[in-house]
């Protein structure tokens, strides 16, 4: 237990912050590809706040396996060069044995990744690609012809005699059918402005009138002003979408598998069960990977590990459109991982048995030649 609490906290650190640095970079390529769409439109900053943590749990499948990995890799190569790996072994320790606390922690994340795939990550998607295309298609603040009534707003029917080329409405009227009770606007002049998700009008110099009959109440005023939400006034619409499979909770899912065995639909299931095994993969070809000499350039046991990675989701990805299009049956996705798990498993049981060739002495080789 001593062993497994020690390997366990030089693993730990690196991992959250690796987990930081990955999750961080992707947030950052998609807030880079948001913030032009958002200063355009003129929405509201807390809405790309909402859509990141909606996308989050979809990068989290991908980036905990990666931070898993290079914690691992990290691990590894201190205990190399602090020959305290020399030592475990030289006392008859076996690897299994060494990051046993490892492999139990791989299945426990595999399990959490697998349910995050399944449920939370189509649910951020759904999420995610609604807000987008809502704002999207935000409309702009409305100009309102003069000498008409417009009711662009919902709830609300506009009316200005005519328009200044400051933008000021003069013979302004507003009537706001939000409550039971109708309540009319009336101003000598007012102003339009939009600020973050809200449409403000600023009216000078009129009265608001409020129910009917007998019951009608007036206040006269120099100075009002009204705020409504935009989504409220339909001017930001987040849209209902339909079968489309990614956004699917698996039981939805799986239904649809079931019944239809669209390619799409078989595609993505197996998709969420695979991706999150990634991490099972990584832990196999850790210990292949960065088996190195003290002498060795660490560089050479990152590149290998970049390299690794990329050759998975590459061929995950080949593989789902492959299988998505109708080109190939649903086990060839699940062929390409099981090839993998092999052929990780086969590289740690040569190392365990001192017989495989140092990954990263190779790359050296290369880069020296």
């Amino acid at each position: 237990m001593l062993l497994d609490r020690y390997i366990l906290r030089l693993w730990a650190a690196p991992f959250v912050g690796m987990l930081f640095i990955v999750t961080g970079v992707l947030l950052l390529g998609r807030i880079l590809k948001l913030l032009a769409l958002f200063a355009d439109k003129g929405v509201d900053w807390g809405i790309m706040v909402t859509m990141l943590m909606a996308i989050l749990p979809y990068f989290l499948v991908l980036t905990v396996p990666m931070a898993f990995f290079f914690a691992m890799q990290s691990m590894i190569i201190k205990l190399y060069q602090n020959s305290e790996m020399d030592a475990l072994r030289a006392a008859g320790l076996s690897y299994m044995r060494i990051f046993r606390v490892l492999f139990m922690m791989a299945i426990v994340l595999w399990l959490a990744l697998t349910y995050t795939a399944m449920e939370w990550m189509p649910q951020g998607q759904k999420a995610f690609q609604s807000l987008l295309m809502a704002v999207q298609k935000v409309k702009p603040a409305p100009g309102f012809e003069p000498l008409r009534f417009s009711e662009d707003l919902d709830d609300f029917t506009v009316y200005v005699e005519g328009k200044d080329e400051q933008g000021v409405f003069h013979g302004f009227m507003l009537e706001d059918a939000r409550s039971p009770v109708s309540v009319v606007y009336l101003a000598e002049t007012a102003k339009l402005e939009r600020v973050g998700s809200e449409l403000r009008f600023t009216l000078f110099h009129g009265t608001r009138l409020e129910g009917d009959g007998s019951s009608l109440r007036s206040l006269a005023f120099d100075r009002y002003q009204i705020a409504m939400n935009l989504g409220e006034l339909g001017l930001l619409k987040v849209p209902v979408w339909g079968n489309r499979v990614f956004e699917m909770q698996a039981q939805e899912l799986w239904k649809l598998v079931k019944e239809t065995h669209r390619p799409d639909a078989v595609a993505e299931w197996h998709r969420r069960l695979i991706t999150p095994m990634s991490i099972l993969v990584l832990i196999l070809f850790c210990l292949p990977l960065s088996h190195m000499s003290k002498r060795s350039n660490k560089a050479g046991v990152y590149i290998s590990g970049v390299g690794l990675i990329l050759l998975i989701y590459n061929l995950n990805i080949v593989l789902y459109q492959q299988v998505a299009n109708g080109l190939l049956p649903w086990w060839s996705m699940w062929f390409g991982e099981v090839v993998l798990l092999l052929l990780g498993s086969f590289f740690f049981w040569k190392v365990s048995q001192d017989k495989v060739f140092r990954f990263s002495s190779m790359i050296d080789k290369l880069k020296l030649s």
